[in-house]
């Protein structure tokens, strides 16, 4: 092990356990549950997460009450009938020496009731603004019943001979719902000061002891900071870790912030910092003895140990750069820091999927839920000369897995740079870290030998001779004849004119830019908005024109409010519900699509996001030479996606071959 790491992988003692590293796996929903019981896919997940080498794994979404189970592939910790999958889930991750917990779960207002049609219970009847449902207020009774239900989830967990129980109070969900006074306006021994505030959550940490005894970890989520006005903050946050540690019942603190009022920063993405919690941290450091965990936006090692370092926090929480790599702690112990495979926080994946009520993926880890399918790439039965046409993340993803295989691959790229698109979209600051996956990729393909004909332009001479031949020549922006939406015009006039680029031409060459510039957004990807931020990054005055009703559509709730707050800070101008006449010298005629107005706009430059096309022509050259022959067609070259689809196409690509 490099001394660079020493504290990261030292082991602490908490309470009655003692964790090999530093290293956490912090609680999160998969959606891999079924009916609510815990499924083998769980598990082999979180055996993943356990081989690869984190010390401590909590595992997320254990709801402690039926109304506030929002899904069927979220946990009931409160069914008995989990427990015996809680005994196998333990086994698993014991025998790669972790140790496992089990974050208990209220919602509160953030809950759901289209599943059971009841109303959702909270503190207070405030409306969640995400979930946007007036709840019912915890009635006195129904308190004493959720306090009970926590102990009766502690058991559960017990029962299953996991390690710890960890109460999540945090993130405006349910507990924290009665600790802040902004969503707290209860007038009983249950709200007003914060003596009255905090005591569910004592209550509940109360319990929770007595069901699990001493021998198992007690830990707490707990926001300090809800970043809202007149919600919790610091200091109040301060007197709330200072009553768990008197109470005798918590052995740490997991230290988190923000809320449900805006879409949170416990998910941010890659234009956030890293590490944005670990201020707050240290802040708390000097209040309390408990061990303190912090997560959110750390996915390096060396953070993670420069964190440590400083000598606020104990143990690092590294969720998504976990998710994209479970074996992280592993090659980071070893000293392969470049073999990690990188979060780059897209939440496309992970948080995207798992909102919109589908199982967590991952961008860059493909077998994220497959674990017990595709976890260990098998050795090819044959071992082929391969050819992949294309150097986008797509071929690149592809060229590795098929090279670890055993494979020998030659990779052709007709610019003499890889990475495509994704290299495109990361000259944009917010997206910058998208290419670190294509560095990543790079650096496998040269690990694993791939050979590398770069400035080529494959075609069917070149390809002959393959035993096996992988088509991922991507797609090229729509530069002409898109679509008007006017009746019987089927093209916008004015799209060939020399101030009118296409998304890739202002990204490559800003400076070819005029200074007022007009984006026309009209593409499931989000070319727009990463043209345009990067466009006001060169000091242009930037409009975006769509005719969707919010600028950005496809971004989708988790990044949107990220997206705005970026759009809004960098002056660009977001025109919604509106779309383009004719483009102009000088101007872009536009109109309303709803009243059919029009307007006129003033305009150096155009950018065209207008959607792409597939690039097939190599393709149906192959088919033409040797139509017994069936070249794989992966990534945007099949059909124009997003990352997450050319990653996903790429590895199973490689491993079908």
């Amino acid at each position: 092990m490099s001394d660079a790491l020493d504290r990261l992988f030292s082991p602490l003692a908490v309470g009655p356990v003692t964790l090999r590293n530093r290293i956490v796996s912090p609680p999160h929903g998969t959606g891999f549950a079924q009916g609510g019981l815990p499924s083998e896919r769980q598990l082999a997940y979180y055996e993943a997460r356990a081989r690869g080498g984190a010390a401590l794994i909590v595992v997320g979404s254990l709801h402690v009450h039926e109304l506030q189970f929002a899904a069927p592939g979220e946990n009931l910790a409160a069914d008995p009938r989990a427990v015996e999958a809680y005994r196998r889930i333990a086994e698993a991750v014991h025998r790669h020496g972790a140790l496992i917990s089990g974050q208990l779960h209220f919602s509160g207002r953030q809950a759901g009731a289209m599943g059971h049609r009841r109303p959702v219970l909270a503190a207070s009847p405030l409306a969640s603004p995400q979930v946007r449902e007036i709840p019912k207020e915890l009635e006195p009774w129904e308190i004493e019943d959720l306090i009970e239900r926590f102990a009766r989830s502690a058991a559960n967990v017990r029962a299953g001979e996991w390690d710890g129980v960890e109460v999540f109070c945090s993130q405006g969900y349910g507990l924290n719902q009665f600790l802040s006074p902004s969503t707290n306006h209860r007038e009983d021994e249950w709200g007003g000061s914060l003596e009255n505030r905090m005591r569910v959550l004592l209550r509940v940490v109360r319990v929770v002891r007595e069901a699990v005894g001493p021998g198992l970890l007690v830990g707490v989520r707990l926001s300090l900071d809800d970043m809202v006005e007149g919600g919790l903050g610091p200091e109040e946050a301060g007197l709330v870790a200072q009553a768990l540690e008197a109470s005798g019942d918590v052995d740490y603190v997991n230290a988190s912030a923000a809320s449900t009022r805006d879409w949170p920063l416990w998910i941010a993405d890659l234009g956030h910092p890293q590490g944005l919690f670990v201020p707050l941290a240290a802040d708390l450091r000097a209040q309390v003895r408990l061990p303190i965990a912090i997560a959110t936006r750390i996915k390096d090692p060396l953070h993670a140990e420069a964190i440590l370092a400083e000598g606020n926090v104990d143990l690092i929480g590294m969720n998504r750069a976990l998710i994209a790599d479970p074996d992280l702690p592993r090659k980071a112990r070893a000293g392969r820091l470049t073999e990690i495979r990188p979060c780059v926080n897209a939440n496309q994946g992970c948080l995207g999927r798992v909102l919109a009520g589908y199982p967590m993926s991952c961008t860059v880890n493909p077998a994220v839920g497959r674990e017990a399918e595709v976890g260990g790439l098998a050795p090819a039965a044959e071992p082929r000369r391969v050819a992949i046409a294309g150097g986008g993340p797509a071929g690149l993803q592809a060229a590795v897995v098929a090279a670890a295989r055993g494979h020998a691959v030659t990779l052709f790229e007709e610019r003499d740079w890889l990475g495509g698109q994704l290299r495109l979209a990361a000259r944009a600051a917010s997206r910058r870290e998208l290419a670190e996956v294509c560095d990543w990729l790079e650096r496998e393909l040269v690990r694993l030998g791939v050979e590398l004909r770069l400035g080529v332009r494959a075609d069917a001479a070149a390809l002959a001779g393959f035993d096996r031949v992988v088509l991922a020549t991507g797609s090229t922006p729509v530069r002409t004849g898109f679509a008007s939406f006017r009746p019987h015009v089927l093209a916008v006039p004015g799209c060939d004119l020399p101030h009118v680029l296409t998304a890739w031409e202002a990204v490559e060459r800003p400076e070819r830019v005029g200074e007022r510039v007009v984006v026309l957004e009209d593409d499931p990807h989000v070319q727009a908005t990463t043209a345009a931020e990067l466009l006001a990054e060169h000091g242009k005055r930037v409009a975006i024109v769509t005719r969707n009703q919010v600028v950005g559509t496809s971004t989708g709730p988790v990044g949107a409010e990220f997206l705005y707050r970026r759009l809004k800070r960098a002056g660009i101008e977001l025109v919604p519900c509106t779309w383009v006449d004719a483009i102009e010298p000088g101007r872009v005629r536009l109109f309303d699509v709803y009243s059919d107005e029009p307007s006129t706009r003033e305009a150096d430059a155009v950018v065209l996001c207008t959607g792409n096309r597939v690039r097939d022509e190599l393709y149906r050259e192959l088919r033409l030479a040797a139509p017994s022959v069936e070249p794989v067609r992966i990534g945007d070259c099949l059909a124009p996606r997003k990352l997450d689809d050319a990653i996903w196409d790429g590895f199973e690509a490689g491993r079908a071959l």
